[in-house]
């Protein structure tokens, strides 16, 4: 039996969940355990909380778009466009205002963050262009 691309129209916010948790949950156990190899126990945390800090951010931006989805495509993205400046405001602060341990403070934090941040922009792009999305509505 064949299988069929996702329906025409339909986001597939269920999916990337799935796709970009299952990748993350990798990252993080070889990316934590590297680091722990090669820095100990600071480096497998810095690179944690990286990852973590970035996971949440999509998992905002994924709840959000659900529920509003829910209503309509357009309060999805108008979901998008209103938590985007909030979460950055926020994880900012966060940033700033977090007592990180100075051991925290090395390159295992940037490498578990960039790599988290990469590796939902690679699955979402890959996921989203794989979708069948009607420009004009059908005539007839």
């Amino acid at each position: 039996m064949a299988t069929r691309g996702p329906a025409i129209n339909q986001m597939p916010w269920g999916q990337m969940l799935r796709s970009v948790s299952a990748a993350s949950l990798v990252y993080a156990l070889a990316g934590g355990l590297l680091a722990c190899w090669l820095t100990g126990g600071h480096g497998a945390g810095a690179f944690l909380l990286g990852l973590v800090l970035v996971y949440t951010s999509f998992l905002v931006s994924v709840g959000l778009v659900m529920l509003g989805e829910r209503k309509s495509l357009t309060r999805a993205a108008q979901a998008l466009l209103a938590s985007y400046p909030l979460k950055i405001f926020f994880f900012t602060l966060l940033l700033v205002f977090l007592p990180l341990p100075d051991a925290f403070r090395n390159g295992w934090m940037l490498a578990g963050s960039l790599g988290a941040l990469l590796l939902q922009l690679i699955l979402e792009i890959k996921i989203v262009t794989k979708q069948r999305i009607l420009y004009f509505d059908s005539v007839g």
